[in-house]
């Protein structure tokens, strides 16, 4: 009940009682019309609701800005025809509505529509949701559909080309346990487990051992890359922020090309993927979700990749400190490519380090239009 639904009860029950006592039926007939009004709106909104209604979202997965879309599937069940209805659903902070076909008995209809994707995030889409209401607004109801959805908008993915390596390989180059498992070179040994190629069995060590050992062989020559995405908002105005978001999805997707290893580092500690993990979904479901972070700091970030080596290091930030440079700098000997990229604005007389390229540019276009033209470089 409303608060007109409330001072029209009130007001009703008044007059019959002020009618009563005073003998005039003027009262009695205002109290009694005013309890009729409110018995019919309750009697209208009461009614139970003869609509089924199934909710399907495709696809649940989008970039910023593309097409997502609900489609309702709405069956009328009662022997009336249904009146003119409008759905409405919870969209994260906001509402999305829609209003539903007319529909005969047993008539079933669809409605599609699109949903806001112009914002990036883990977006809930609430139940489908059906409210009433009398025609004076005494009374209001609703019923829900369907449970809750979820959908993932994700950062904008620009047209960027992978980077060069810059030279080929070594192929007889450093290794480690976590490089992709090959047949190139040879880094150790290991005991064997169910599935390997039984050509690589070492009997010498075998027989030694008295169980079978095998040849453990890596890949050095896979690209492997490393983004590096600084979240410290002091850095960012909040559209700088969403910009740098982009351009470091877009760095994970263009670097994946050919299932190429990524590994995803963040400033607040977070590390994803790695050199055995080649898809990016995970990466980009991460950065879809995230949000500035005081935590950490960008200095410490790139000390901690000193133990790391890869192919390229792209380090993604907002307004560029020239003492973070010497520190890239620093990682020469791990990474064959470094590049950083600040978004927000134009950088003016910055230090030129050797070994370190830097992108500044006001928005994840103008990066993308730098960015392309370096890998002719």
């Amino acid at each position: 009940m409303t608060g007109a639904g409330v001072a029209a009860t009130v007001g009703g029950v008044l007059a019959l009682v002020l009618g009563v006592t005073l003998r005039w039926i003027g009262f009695d007939l205002i109290g009694i019309g005013l309890l009729l009004v409110v018995i019919l709106g309750l009697v209208v909104v009461a009614r139970p609701s003869m609509l089924a209604i199934e909710r399907a979202i495709q696809p649940d997965r989008v970039p910023k800005g593309s097409p997502a879309v609900a489609v309702l599937t709405v069956t009328n069940k009662g022997r009336r025809r249904t009146p003119p209805t409008v759905a409405s659903q919870p969209f994260g902070s906001g509402e999305v509505s829609t209003p539903l076909p007319r529909l005969r008995q047993g008539e079933r209809g669809l409605r599609t529509y699109r949903l806001p994707t112009r914002q990036r995030g883990i977006v809930d889409v609430g139940p489908v949701e059906l409210r009433r209401r009398d025609v004076f607004d005494l009374f209001r109801t609703s019923r829900r559909f369907g449970g809750t959805d979820r959908i993932w908008v994700y950062p904008r993915v620009l047209p960027l080309r992978a980077l060069p390596t810059g030279r080929v390989r070594n192929l007889e180059g450093p290794s480690s346990d976590s490089s992709p498992q090959g047949t190139v070179t040879f880094h150790g040994l290991r005991d064997y487990v169910p599935g390997d190629d039984a050509r690589m069995v070492h009997w010498p060590s075998t027989a030694r051992t008295g169980h079978l050992v095998v040849k453990h062989n890596v890949d050095t020559s896979q690209p492997y890359t490393v983004v590096l995405l600084d979240l410290r908002p002091d850095h960012y105005t909040a559209e700088s922020f969403e910009e740098a978001v982009d351009v470091a999805a877009s760095v994970v997707s263009a670097s994946a090309l050919a299932s190429a290893p990524v590994e995803l580092r963040l400033t607040d500690g977070t590390v994803l993927g790695g050199p055995r993990q080649r898809g990016v979904t995970a990466l980009v479901d991460h950065l879809t979700g995230v949000a500035p972070d005081s935590a950490g700091s960008l200095r410490l970030s790139l000390t901690a990749l000193r133990r790391a080596q890869g192919t390229s290091l792209v380090v993604v930030t907002g307004v560029l400190d020239a003492g973070d440079l010497p520190y890239v700098a620093a990682l020469r000997r791990r990474f064959e490519r470094l590049v950083v990229v600040a978004v927000g604005r134009s950088l003016a007389n910055l230090p030129r380090v050797p070994g370190v390229r830097v992108i500044a540019a006001v928005d994840a276009d103008a990066v993308a239009a730098a960015w392309n033209g370096l890998t002719h470089a």
